[in-house]
């Protein structure tokens, strides 16, 4: 066997074997929260009352933020106290004036909007291959009159709560402290969103570089919103024509540090963002970014964008298998170098 398969081998039979090895977490409850941080908007003053404007509790509480029992997100960038005292965020950001007529029988006269669904609780296995659900963000793209959504920034935070393990089981003072020291901070993550309300009537290329009158362009040119920050996570987003995944790590502590005996397992939280077309390859960023990562969203319709999540103990979804390949094909190339 080549070397580097062998090391390759080994690599992964250590990561397995440690896992397998060490305290595992096998069961968990959650709670997920997500709420806009700021919002800002083109500031047309010919039309009254057609600012963005913002409603909502992150929390699932009244419309005052400080009404924010079960809040878990950290809105104030202190963390030497968790999240005791920390306001909600809104939920959703309205703008422009509703458009008349141009709706459904059930809503005749939409208003363009985003929303957050926060908050949301479950429950989940871990290396499971099932997702859990999120806050997932819904798109009012209506044709509007007057200011327009140019940018927000959302948080989305995740706690965990264990609810079976393996590893600890018979010793009561581990599973205690374990107990005592939840819920658990996965990474709070920051999203910026670039939005684009795009000219209906854009003909024949609209702004997402594809024909006007299909696709997503079917009702006019789709909207766009552009996500930043993800191009800082530490593993490489994977993006499909549906879907971006983007995976952080985390390991059980409070604000004290690793829990003493808990702490040999590294977690790995995926988040799915699906429903909605991504960004195609020729698109150009309007940062001028070369990684450029967010979606389509279809005129004068609903668009969902489905918000899951998976807790395992290696990277997903690609993220040894990409490790593998890389080694496989270093192999192959320094076998073909010495071959000449």
């Amino acid at each position: 066997m080549n070397t580097k398969l062998k090391l390759l081998s080994g690599l992964l039979a250590i990561t397995f074997a440690s896992t397998a090895s060490a305290n595992l977490i096998t069961d968990w409850t959650y709670a997920n929260q997500a709420g806009f941080d700021s919002a800002s908007g083109t500031t047309n003053t010919s039309y009254t009352g057609d600012d963005v404007s913002a409603t909502g509790n992150s929390a699932g509480n009244s419309e005052d933020l400080t009404d924010n029992a079960g809040n878990i997100l950290n809105t104030d960038g202190d963390w030497s106290n968790g999240v005791a005292g920390d306001d909600a965020l809104r939920t959703k950001l309205m703008w422009g004036t509703p458009a008349a007529g141009q709706g459904t029988p059930q809503n005749p006269n939409p208003q363009s909007a985003m929303s957050i669904d926060s908050p949301v609780n479950g429950s989940m296995v871990t290396n499971d291959s099932n997702w859990a659900q999120g806050t997932a963000i819904t798109h009012e793209n209506w044709v509007i009159i007057g200011d327009s959504l140019t940018q927000a920034s959302v948080l989305d935070g995740l706690v965990l709560f264990p609810s079976d393990w393996v590893g600890k089981g018979d010793d009561a003072a581990y599973d205690q402290l374990l107990t005592d020291s939840q819920p658990y901070f996965a990474p709070q993550l920051e999203f910026g969103i670039d939005f684009f309300e795009t000219p209906n009537n854009a003909s024949p290329i609209c702004p997402n570089g594809e024909a006007s009158g299909q696709g997503d362009n079917i009702n006019g040119c789709g909207d766009i919103f552009e996500i930043t920050g993800l191009e800082l996570l530490p593993l490489v987003p994977v993006i499909g024509p549906d879907f971006i995944e983007f995976t952080v790590p985390f390991v059980l502590q409070d604000i004290n540090g690793p829990i003493p005996g808990w702490q040999d397992v590294e977690y790995f939280v995926t988040t799915r963002l699906s429903g909605l077309s991504t960004l195609p390859d020729n698109y150009t960023c309007s940062n001028s970014q070369a990684n450029c990562f967010g979606f389509v969203t279809i005129e004068q319709q609903s668009n969902v964008l489905d918000a899951q999540f998976k807790v395992h103990t290696v990277p997903e979804p690609t993220g040894i298998a990409l490790f593998a390949l890389g080694l496989i094909a270093t192999s192959f190339a320094g076998r073909k170098k010495r071959s000449v």
